[in-house]
Parts: C-alpha cells; sequence; structure tokens
C-alpha cells in the first residue's frame, strides 16, 4: 500500500464523495484531506482500495464519481469536448478582472481544443511519448467540462473506470483508458482563466498518457504527479502554476522526509522540481525513459536504471538535487542550477546552531536535510542527503541518525553508521562554495566483500599520493599489507582499497587497520563479511 500517514479508509473515500455532492457533509472529515491541484490522489486511493467496499458501497461510488451528461458535444482534432451551454456548469471565458464572460461557452470550448491539440502535439508528437489507448468504443479523448467545485476545486481531474479490463497483457502494472474533467472557468484558482487551462490540459493529458501507455503503479502516485506538473513548464514554461506548491518540499520534506512519501498533501506536485533538475542535467529524454521503464518497474527502480544508462545513479544524482537545493531564492545561479530557482523559496534548515558544535538529525531513507551553522561572521550549512534507495524502494520508514560537525577552523565532518549511504556538503554563505570536510569512518563499514567495489579509509586534508595499508586480524596476526593510492572526492581524501587486493586475503570478522603516509598515521576499525 502507498507509504503515508493519511491513506483514507474506504469508508472515509466514500464519505469524500458524498460531500463533494452534500454540502452538509463537508465537515465530516477534515478540510486539508484534499488534493489542491488535481484530484488524481483521491481518485487513486479508491483504486487502490476498490476491493474493500461492499457491493453497495461499489454501486453508490458509481453513481456518485460518474461525471453527469452534458448539453452538448463537439470533436475538435484528437479530442471530443462534452460541455453544457447553460447552468452552473457552462463554460466561459474571463475579463481582466476574473469574471466570466456571458455567451463565450462556444469560444472557451475552441480554447479548450485549441490547447489540449497543442499538448498533445507537443507530448506525443514533440517528446515522443507514446499516444495513449482511447476508451472503449470512443475514437477520441474525452475531455467534459464541468464546475470543478463539485470536484473539491481542482483544476482537473484524470478519471477511469476501476472495473474497465486492465489493457496491459501481462498484468502489472495495470494500463487503463482515461477521460478528463476540467473546470468551466478557471475563475477560483491560483492561476486563473486561459493560463490554468494551459497547465491543467499539460498536466492532466499526462496522466492520460502515463495511466493508458505507461502503467498504474499504486505506490507512485506521487511520482505520476511530480513528472505531470513537470510537463506543466515544458509545455507552457511562461505560465508557472507550479511555483505555488514548491513550499511544500522545501519547508515539508526539510525535516527529511523520504523522497517517496505520500499523502494528500504532500500529493507529488512539490516534487517536480526532482524531475527539473535531472532534466536539465540530462535532457528530457531522461523522464521519457524513466516513464518507458516503468512498464516493468516501479518509479524508483526505473529512475535509477534510466540514470545509470547516462553514466550515473539514483544515489548520486539525488545527493546533486539535494545540493541544488540550497541554491534558490537569494542564492540561486540560474546557470549552473534551476533555471528558475530564483523563484524557489529557500530549502528550511533542520536545525540552526550557535557557532562550533556537533548537531545530530534523524531521518528517513533517501531524503535531504540541511543544518546551519550560525557563526559571527559568516553561515555554514551543511546540506546531507541520506542515499540508502535500497530502503526506500523497500517501504522502509526507519529513521537512521547523522551526526555533523563544525569544529574551529572551519574543519567538518560528519558522521552515521553506514558513512557510504550519505552525502554532505558545506557551504560558506560568503563565498557560497563548499568547504573541506574531514572525515573520521572508513566506509563502506561493514565491508561486504560480494558486494563493495572497493573500501575508502579518510585521510582528511594530508596531501600524500600513496599510504601503507595493513589489515590486523582481532587476534592482531597480519592478513593484508601493500601500497595503495589516495584520491580525491567529495571534497576529502581517502585511500581506496580495491577489492581485489584483499578479497582473497580477508576472511569474515574485525580487523584493525593501520595506515601510514609521509605526513601522518591512521587507525580504523571494520568489520569484514564474505
Amino acid at each position: 500500500m502507498i507509504h503515508s500517514s493519511r491513506q483514507l479508509s474506504a469508508d472515509q473515500l466514500l464519505q469524500y464523495y458524498r460531500s463533494l455532492k452534500d454540502p452538509s457533509q463537508k465537515g465530516v472529515l477534515s478540510n486539508d484531506l484534499h488534493d489542491r491541484k488535481c484530484g488524481f490522489g483521491i481518485r487513486a486511493q479508491v483504486h487502490n482500495q476498490w476491493n474493500a467496499f461492499s457491493t453497495l458501497q461499489k454501486i453508490e461510488l458509481k453513481q456518485q464519481t460518474v461525471p453527469p451528461s452534458t448539453q452538448k458535444e463537439r470533436v475538435i482534432g484528437h479530442f471530443k469536448i462534452l460541455y453544457d451551454t447553460s447552468g452552473s456548469n457552462e463554460p466561459a471565458l474571463l475579463n481582466v478582472n476574473s469574471q466570466p464572460l456571458p455567451n463565450t461557452a462556444e469560444a472557451y470550448v475552441d480554447s479548450v481544443g485549441a490547447i489540449f491539440n497543442y499538448v498533445y502535439s507537443v507530448e506525443v508528437d514533440g517528446l515522443g511519448y507514446q499516444a495513449p489507448p482511447h476508451e472503449q468504443g470512443e475514437l477520441y479523448y474525452r475531455i467534459i467540462i464541468q464546475d470543478m467545485i463539485n470536484y473539491n476545486g481542482n483544476y482537473g481531474l484524470t478519471d477511469w473506470d476501476t472495473e474497465a479490463p486492465n489493457l496491459n497483457p501481462i498484468g502489472n502494472p495495470p494500463r487503463y483508458a482515461c477521460y478528463v474533467l476540467i473546470d468551466k472557468d478557471f475563475k477560483d484558482y491560483l492561476t486563473k482563466g486561459i493560463n490554468a487551462l494551459k497547465v491543467t490540459a499539460a498536466h492532466e493529458f499526462h496522466h492520460v498518457i502515463q495511466v493508458g501507455s505507461y502503467g498504474y503503479w499504486e505506490d507512485d502516485v506521487f511520482a505520476l504527479e511530480l513528472t505531470s506538473t513537470w510537463m506543466e513548464d515544458v509545455v507552457y514554461t511562461e505560465v508557472n502554476d507550479y511555483y505555488n506548491y514548491l513550499s511544500d518540499y522545501f519547508d515539508g520534506f526539510s525535516g527529511g522526509l523520504s523522497f517517496n512519501y505520500y499523502d494528500l498533501n504532500h500529493g507529488g506536485y512539490e516534487r517536480c522540481i526532482f524531475a527539473h533538475c535531472i532534466a536539465k542535467i540530462f535532457g528530457n529524454d531522461v523522464i521519457k525513459d524513466i516513464w518507458t521503464g516503468m512498464r516493468t518497474l516501479p518509479f524508483l527502480e526505473s529512475t535509477d536504471a534510466a540514470l545509470i544508462k547516462r553514466g550515473s545513479s539514483l544515489q548520486s544524482t539525488f545527493a546533486e538535487f539535494t545540493k541544488w537545493n540550497y541554491f534558490t531564492w537569494d542564492r540561486a545561479d540560474t546557470v549552473n542550477y534551476y533555471p528558475e530557482g530564483n523563484h524557489y523559496p529557500r530549502f528550511q534548515p533542520l536545525q540552526k546552531i550557535t557557532f562550533y558544535n556537533t548537531t545530530s538529525g534523524n531521518v528517513e531513507p533517501l531524503s535531504s536535510s540541511m543544518y546551519e551553522f550560525d557563526l559571527q561572521q559568516d553561515t555554514i550549512t551543511a546540506i546531507i542527503a541520506n542515499l540508502d534507495v535500497s530502503s526506500a524502494i523497500n517501504r522502509n520508514t526507519t529513521k537512521q541518525q547523522i551526526d555533523v560537525t563544525l569544529s574551529s577552523g572551519l574543519q567538518t565532518k560528519i558522521s552515521a553508521e553506514t558513512l557510504s549511504l550519505w552525502r554532505s556538503f558545506f557551504i560558506q554563505s560568503s563565498t557560497r562554495t563548499d568547504i573541506p570536510r574531514m572525515q573520521s569512518n572508513a566506509a563502506p563499514n561493514p565491508f561486504r566483500l560480494t558486494d563493495a567495489k572497493w573500501l575508502k579509509l579518510p585521510i582528511n586534508q594530508d596531501a600524500a599520493k600513496t599510504a601503507e595499508v595493513f589489515f590486523f586480524t582481532s587476534s592482531f596476526q597480519l592478513a593484508y599489507s601493500g601500497i595503495l593510492n589516495v584520491n580525491s572526492e567529495d571534497g576529502f581524501r581517502a585511500i581506496v582499497v580495491p577489492i581485489s587486493e584483499v578479497k582473497s586475503k580477508l576472511a569474515s570478522g574485525i580487523y584493525f587497520i593501520i595506515a601510514k603516509t609521509a605526513n601522518s598515521d591512521y587507525k580504523w576499525k571494520v568489520a569484514v563479511i564474505r
């Protein structure tokens, strides 16, 4: 099931849909239990829990969710647009004061047709996404114009028949042909009128592509939302409705919340910045490759595979993404980081610390956090990425501790149980540059000889190019000695022990490691597992 503290029960979902049609029921559920932009999150929960509903509840839900019939329909290009020309659902263009203009229903429908067909040309013809299937018996994609106040005030909704045949022959992930509901005028939204129609079309039609052409993963609703929200800016970069949701990431995820966390108030719109990051680094095709992979793999696995093809990985790219999130608002660098980062909020620090100190944080797997050390003349920000992708994939939400130290002379380090699963950057506010840090822990620890490629032994700022290294058993028997290279990485220097050097010489157990350079001596204790 979805990793969420706000997963609604079958009874709550049914009550939610009752409340949409009966204002007297609005107070039954908390007012914040709703999607802020797109009704996909609630719709997904209904699909995920369909078998938990009784037969009578399913009948009622179908009655509640089937859109009403409309007075008129028109085919424009790839789309059949269904709408009313009178009554509460009558569409309209807006005047300069964002008020509906009378007798503009047909002009609004013209705009809907032109915009959705432009979106189709960009997403399918231009970017190369597979054209989605039509609903059974339809030759066109249905767009239904409604007063979306009856759908909790969402901009739009992509929907499908839960009991319709699964279009994926192998069964998982299922695929369904979809239709779209949009608002009649967008006068009551953060973005209004035609601009709101533009981003809603780009967003919702991408959902139609996702669910129809690639597949629906019930635990990855946030991923569907983050890529649909990113797509808005790809198709209509001048609108920027996505700015409205970014504080949900820069504030809500600043406490080390896992990137794949989902609830209705963190639906995924705010995480579109991840797509902006990787698309700038690797090009727009990386998102399409992720969706192609999602025909057989969930989002995190597919993302990792797409990045490995490009010589990277989810681990290393997530670390870079975490660093990007420092460079926003007044710290923005629109050349090297987010092109529109000067419009993004600041990432909120998990903790603020005065002067030199050590602080600790407890964060979830695959998460970002920042810690600010306030000095008299400057501020040092520790940017920490937890890179435990495996635990995130397995929905393991156990929090992991990280200790962050800033010592006099701007000496910095992080300490954690498995240091290889963390990445850190220490940024000096006055220079906006990463400062050197000291490391004390060998990584990975435990050192698994069947999985690891190397063992790294940090030696702080030692400038030596080689080191003499000795492995001693717990009974102080010499198991290995050799002269090894020192490399620079992530702002610190480390002796690199290749697995090929020691694999045949070490048994499982605890080892004491001593290293000698021309400048100093070092020692560590490491658990080796064969």
